[in-house]
Parts: C-alpha cells; structure tokens; sequence
C-alpha cells in the first residue's frame, strides 16, 4: 500500500514515454487522415516506421521499415506493398533501401 502511488506514477510515465516515442501516434494518424496509408500486414502500428513519405496532398509513404522488413509501396492498395527481409537484404550487392531496383527480389 505505501508504495502504491509511486508504482502507479511509474508506471503511468513508462507508459507514455513507449506511447509517445514510438511510432504509433504517426501510424494512427496516417491511417486515420489517409485512405492510402496502410500498414503492411508483417508489421503492425507499434514498430513500422515510414521512412520516404510522398510528395504531394497524399500521407501515403514510399518506404518504411519495422524490426525485420523493409517495405515499398508499389501503388494505392494495400496488396501492392513489396517487403524484403533485413537478412534478404544483406544478401543484396549495392542494396540502397530507398531504390526498389536494388532490391533482389
């Protein structure tokens, strides 16, 4: 019981600092304001971190990346997403993430 307070007040403030420095704020609002924004089905709104976003009034991105993927967002549905393993990529001479032609798919 003494302790109670300061586990709560702890645990509230790991709380928002997980919610506040991940990418989970970015990812809601994009799929929120954007009809094309999707998150690839190997990732999820926690870890996936778009990383070349296009250029115009779309929120959609490009490329983005999560733990063990990275992605391209080849057109505006959700099936047109590419992904290749980080460990894939290793593999890949002349691997640039932000040139789809260099990846060896």
């Amino acid at each position: 019981m003494k302790y109670r307070k300061y586990i709560a007040t702890t645990f509230l403030f790991v709380f928002l600092y997980l919610f506040f420095t991940s990418t989970f704020l970015e990812n809601l609002w994009g799929c929120l304001i954007d009809p094309n924004y999707y998150i690839p089905k190997q990732s999820n709104v926690f870890v996936f971190n778009s990383i070349v976003m296009e250029n115009g009034s779309s929120d959609a991105w490009i490329y983005g990346e999560d733990d063990t993927n990275y992605y391209y967002n080849a057109g505006i549905k959700k099936e047109e997403i590419i992904a290749i393993s980080k460990e894939q990529s290793k593999k890949c001479l002349d691997f640039n993430l932000r040139n789809i032609n260099s990846w060896c798919l």
